[in-house]
């Protein structure tokens, strides 16, 4: 008997010891092959008003430009502006020499001059072959002339009547080139059409410009009313649908920091901007034009600007997190249906699309909900159906909500 107890006590511990690891073995398994929750943060479903905003680029500049171009050829001989110089309607802004100019007026007024006195003396000529005329006539009458002589005197009337309303033509004639040689030398002196503010110039005191004929002229400087500034961008073609004349805008200038200045939508382009046409990069943008409120004249033409157009409100609208919103394609999972004969049974398999929605947490776990979306703003979108005001939503980790997650997934909140 004092043999065996040894020996019993060995056995019981040696099978004490394998309970004990194949307890452990089993707990290492179990926490091995378990599954492992997933770490997010969560929002709650609540209401607010939503504006949807949209974003685009350009560059500041006056409403109204106006350049100034001479109709005239020859050289700048005054020049009383500078850039960046303020005019009034009506002050000159630069004269070219005139000397050519004024001679061809010289020159036409003689002619006109010429003309007038051809035009006495045709008249003269004319009154005096219809008197001849008239003479022939009462001679043929009585048969004291020959028919010879009162067709000539006739021929004669006639011809001074025409020299006569010829001259009366180029006397028209001259007045008119007198008229126009005298519109270019009016138009040696140039002056301002608006009010305000030279903000481009090209030449110099002494340098010749061409005039604007059949060809471009010489753009000799450009005149701005900075008082209407308006900033010009480039709307994508998915947005422009959204965007209406008279939208509220907020504009920011690179040059102002965070400084927002209020604006509207003026006008929208009918006619589209393509980038890149033929390619896979290849973009359509429409141009969109709007005017500037409170810039009290702090605005340059050129400077960059962002405007983010405000094209639709929603008030007490029910939103998530935009990131919230995902898409899942269900598992398939297998369906029993009973077949025509008895005790026969059929395993199809059901597949579902991918279905846009969000993880509602549930004591502990991820339920994929379907939803119904609307428009959106900068970080919230709208919830059509779905959800209820309070209810808690995953909105991060983005792994975690894009694959990380499963209907049903454990989770475990990241505060």
């Amino acid at each position: 008997m004092k043999k065996q107890q040894p020996f019993l006590k060995r056995k019981s511990t040696l099978v004490t010891t394998a309970a004990v690891l194949l307890v452990l073995t089993s707990a290492l398994l179990f926490l091995k092959f378990r599954e492992k929750p997933v770490e997010v943060t969560v929002e709650k479903v609540f209401r607010k008003e939503v504006v949807h905003v949209v974003t685009a680029t350009g560059k500041i500049e006056p409403e109204v430009v106006v350049n100034i171009a001479p109709d005239v050829s020859g050289e700048i001989i005054e020049l009383p502006v500078h850039d960046g110089q303020s005019v009034r309607k009506g002050d000159l802004l630069f004269k070219i020499q005139p000397d050519i100019y004024i001679s061809q007026v010289q020159q036409s007024l003689a002619q006109l001059n010429a003309s007038r006195a051809q035009n006495l003396e045709a008249k003269s000529r004319m009154l005096k072959a219809e008197d001849d005329f008239r003479k022939a006539s009462l001679l043929y009458r009585e048969k004291l002339i020959s028919q010879s002589d009162y067709l000539a005197s006739k021929t004669n009337a006639d011809a001074a009547r025409a020299t006569h309303d010829a001259s009366r033509h180029n006397i028209g004639q001259q007045k008119s080139l007198l008229d126009q040689n005298q519109d270019k030398l009016n138009k040696t002196v140039l002056r301002a059409p608006i009010d305000g503010s030279v903000i481009v110039l090209n030449n110099k005191l002494g340098e010749r410009v061409v005039g604007v004929g059949m060809f471009s002229g010489t753009d000799v400087m450009r005149i701005a009313n900075l008082d209407s500034m308006q900033v010009l961008v480039e709307v994508n073609e998915n947005d422009i649908v959204n965007v209406r004349a008279g939208n509220q805008v907020s504009v920011k200038v690179d040059a102002y920091g965070d400084r927002v200045f209020r604006g509207i939508v003026r006008e929208i382009s009918n006619s589209a901007i393509s980038k890149a046409a033929g390619t896979q990069e290849e973009v359509t943008n429409f141009s969109v034009k709007i005017r500037i409120f409170n810039h009290e004249r702090l605005l340059k033409p050129g400077m960059s600007a962002t405007a983010d157009i405000e094209s639709r409100r929603v008030p007490n609208a029910l939103v998530v997190p935009i990131q919230s919103v995902t898409m899942r394609n269900p598992a398939a999972r297998p369906e029993k249906t009973k077949g025509e004969k008895p005790g026969v049974t059929f395993v199809t398999v059901n597949r579902e699309e991918n279905r846009q929605g969000v993880f509602v947490t549930e004591e502990g776990r991820a339920r994929f909900r379907p939803v119904m979306t609307g428009t959106t703003d900068n970080t919230h979108i709208i919830v059509t159906s779905g959800l209820k005001e309070g209810e808690l939503v995953v909105s991060g980790s983005y792994s975690a909500i894009t694959t990380g997650l499963k209907d049903g997934s454990r989770i475990t909140i990241r505060k």
